[in-house]
């Protein structure tokens, strides 16, 4: 599924540089991507703002943003949920502390075909 991946990876930068980044001079955006056990495991993590405890349980609704008045949707990270949870059959889950950045974690299970 490149397109699915590549919506993923888009819209979870485009959030870190909006959100997370915004204002942070040298910010880190790092991937690590692993496979065990006919599992795909993606963390996604960046170096920034992070997320208030109030927002994580709403990160991934529809239509919910921090940044309304400057043009934002809220549909970006609830893109990618139900990318990662209908197309790939897998979870996410998001790890932040204000202060400290943010982590998604991607779990994602891979059939292999075997010619």
């Amino acid at each position: 599924y490149p397109v699915v991946f590549s919506q993923i990876f888009t819209n979870l930068i485009m959030n870190a540089l909006t959100h997370g980044l915004k204002g942070i001079a040298h910010g880190v955006v790092s991937i690590t991507v692993s496979y065990e056990n006919e599992i795909l495991n993606i963390s996604f993590k960046d170096s920034g703002r992070g997320i208030e405890e109030s927002h994580l349980e709403k990160i991934f609704e529809p239509f919910f943003t921090t940044n309304r008045q400057n043009g934002g949707s809220g549909l970006g990270l609830h893109i990618v949920y139900n990318l990662v949870t209908q197309k790939l059959k897998g979870t996410i889950i998001c790890r932040s502390k204000v202060g400290d950045g943010a982590e998604f974690i991607i779990t994602a299970p891979v059939k292999r075909i075997l010619i």
